[in-house]
């Protein structure tokens, strides 16, 4: 499913981006490893008394994604 994504993404001129729960360090550590360039640690209100610290990734520019 990620393959797919990343294909649509990149067929319709856009860069792929995703985010990654900052608590879950092994995805993130997947991600980085695939190649995913870290952009930012943010906040995201998930509900109106819940904000979750998520990590921002972008697919690297040129390059097909490993793994995806």
């Amino acid at each position: 499913m990620r393959a797919r994504a990343v294909h649509a993404a990149r067929e319709l001129g856009l860069h792929p981006v995703l985010d990654v729960v900052a608590s879950d360090t092994a995805a993130a550590a997947l991600y980085e490893r695939l190649g995913w360039i870290p952009l930012a640690t943010v906040e995201q209100r998930w509900a109106p008394d819940r904000l979750v610290s998520v990590r921002c990734y972008a697919a690297p520019q040129d390059a097909p994604v490993r793994g995806a």
